[in-house]
């Protein structure tokens, strides 16, 4: 081998660990860069939901092809139980985040410069509500378990999919966006209702008569969805020139999509003639 291809390999390689690894942590939030699932790039995250989409569409129902499905009651109720005391916990925080609303009215895109104990305090209490997104992926887990696979939507599968993700992006490149806290406001909210909704149903058909209210959940949902778009065109109008374009695009859309998905899903599943008659059954 010649001493100019050895060269050519090893600048090769030292391009390729760039972009892999160094690339992620010199572009990134620095507060942030050595949380795990944030340290060397995307890729642990990626593994992950790469293999729930696998579980999923792939080894979870090939497992569960010749086998009855699991009732998992129990394992239901602590595991919603778990989640309303969660969401109930980091809906407390993210007010405190926004200051309780002050800080929403700064538009600004944050700089990354503050390295204050409160901020430090911030992102580590944020960075746990982000590993909430992981365990809600338990969802379509025990879906699959129960072989409830007409509860694996396209909506559900993206919504749990996109919001680790985009989760992810916001926590490595900038903490603390305005738009990103309001929605772990808002998302938080949502999640106590829905993971009691969840609970109650765990209790048996006894509970049932008594959960009339689901399809509120999703019109919970759609507000949540109004505001955060709402609140992004806030931000486009007074002070998006200091957003990164495709940051500001990449959030604001996802509202529209959300919305478009789910308002969707409303009308399928509680204004037809058919889903008004079986009253959308619980799980």
């Amino acid at each position: 081998m010649s001493v100019n291809t050895s060269t050519s390999i090893i600048s090769s390689n030292g391009v390729l660990r760039y972009y892999l690894f160094d690339f992620w942590r010199e572009m990134g939030d620095h507060r942030t860069a050595d949380y795990p699932l944030i340290r060397d790039g995307p890729w642990l995250m990626l593994t992950i939901m790469t293999s729930y989409y696998l579980f999923v569409h792939k080894i979870g129902p090939s497992f569960m092809k010749s086998r009855e499905p699991f009732e998992l009651r129990s394992t239901l109720l602590i595991y919603n139980s778990a989640m309303v005391a969660a969401n109930a916990y980091f809906f407390i925080q993210a007010l405190q985040w926004i200051k309780y609303g002050s800080a929403l009215f700064d538009f600004r895109f944050p700089t990354k410069d503050d390295h204050s104990v409160a901020i430090q305090q911030q992102i580590w209490s944020f960075y746990l509500y982000y590993c909430t997104k992981f365990v809600d992926l338990l969802d379509t887990v025990f879906f699959v378990l129960r072989k409830k696979y007409s509860q694996i939507t396209t909506l559900h599968v993206y919504h749990h999919t996109a919001v680790p993700v985009l989760g992810w992006m916001t926590f490595w490149y900038r903490f603390n966006v305005p738009s990103i806290t309001l929605f772990a406001l808002l998302n938080s909210l949502v999640h106590m209702v829905m993971y009691s909704y969840y609970a109650l149903s765990a209790l048996g058909p006894r509970i049932q008569p008594f959960l009339w209210w689901k399809r509120y959940i999703t019109q919970l949902q759609l507000l949540q969805f109004c505001a955060f778009g709402a609140y992004g065109t806030l931000v486009k109008l007074l002070h998006q020139g200091t957003y990164p374009s495709f940051a500001f695009w990449t959030a604001y859309s996802q509202s529209i999509l959300f919305f478009y998905m789910f308002i969707k899903f409303y009308f399928k599943s509680y204004c037809s003639r058919k889903s008004a008659k079986l009253d959308n059954k619980t799980q």
